[in-house]
């Protein structure tokens, strides 16, 4: 039986009715949420924020989606976009089959993928790049590319962090849809340690057991590679090695240490507040 599209009065406003996960926007959908490729064509984008924060970043869109029940509450949702984008309305029981055990989204776009940023780009940008070094916690690293864009850093670089592509659906969640705004880059030890070696980048690294504190960080006059470890292992033994400065957030002793995220957004504030103690 062919799949078929329902015309009904919000439909009708909003775009086609999608009934059948045969119909192809449902297959497409289907196609893109099951890709692991480390460089996609396409992505999905979840929830209006995360989708205006992407147009607003340059984002191009292919499609926009959403529920039944989501048009039905709001037929006005993402009225803002280029109304040349197709819009299709999915009902409630497909948009369940199509994510299965994957979060959900009442409103989602699939987007077309941008160059992905490299390594040397991250040099020529202004701020400190934070280098993130076996962090794996997609909620972690996404308020943490929150918290580098509040504060101008020119990026990060991601080290075993278990993500194939920044335009992972978690982590543009995570981030609030800053990810299209910061510059994250994907990369190997190696190839990191050899960037810095090239760029002559001072290193900063954030460790517990260090000697000097935080604070102390504001007399570092040029930028910095701010380096955090692993929620369970630290910075690893190739980073440690190459690092210039160790410093240390001084805390009461009844806390043992400060989520990842937290430390990243203080290490990085100190060193931006060297401006205003001069």
């Amino acid at each position: 039986m062919p799949a078929t599209i329902m015309e009904t009065p919000t439909a009708r406003t909003w775009g086609q009715s999608v009934d059948s996960a045969r119909h192809p926007v449902a297959r497409r959908t289907a196609d893109v949420l099951r890709s692991r490729s480390a460089t996609p064509n396409v992505f999905i984008i979840d929830d209006e924020e995360n989708i205006a924060q992407a147009v607003e970043s340059g984002i191009l869109l292919d499609s926009i989606h959403a529920t039944h029940s989501a048009v039905r509450r709001d037929p006005r949702l993402l009225g803002d976009v280029d109304p040349a984008v197709p819009r299709f309305v999915i009902s409630d029981s497909v948009a369940r089959d199509l994510f299965g055990d994957q979060k959900q989204a009442r409103v989602f776009a699939i987007a077309r993928a941008p160059r992905p940023w490299s390594l040397d780009e991250l040099a020529r940008r202004p701020g400190d790049i934070v280098i993130l070094d076996g962090v794996q916690l997609v909620g972690n690293i996404g308020a943490i590319a929150r918290t580098a864009c509040a504060l101008g850093a020119a990026g990060l670089i991601l080290l075993e962090s278990g993500l194939r592509t920044p335009l992972d659906r978690r982590l543009i969640r995570a981030s609030r849809g800053l990810v299209f705004a910061t510059p994250l880059v994907v990369a190997t030890r190696v190839q990191c340690a050899a960037f810095l070696a090239r760029e002559r980048i001072t290193i900063a690294a954030l460790t517990a057991d260090a000697a000097q504190p935080l604070h102390t960080i504001r007399t570092v006059e040029e930028r910095l590679a701010l380096v955090l470890g692993g929620e369970r292992h630290g910075i690893s033994a190739d980073l440690e090695a190459v690092t210039d400065h160790r410093y240390a957030i001084p805390m009461s002793s009844n806390v043992e240490s400060l989520n990842v995220s937290v430390a990243a957004g203080i290490a990085l504030y100190e060193h931006l507040s060297r401006h205003r103690t001069q």
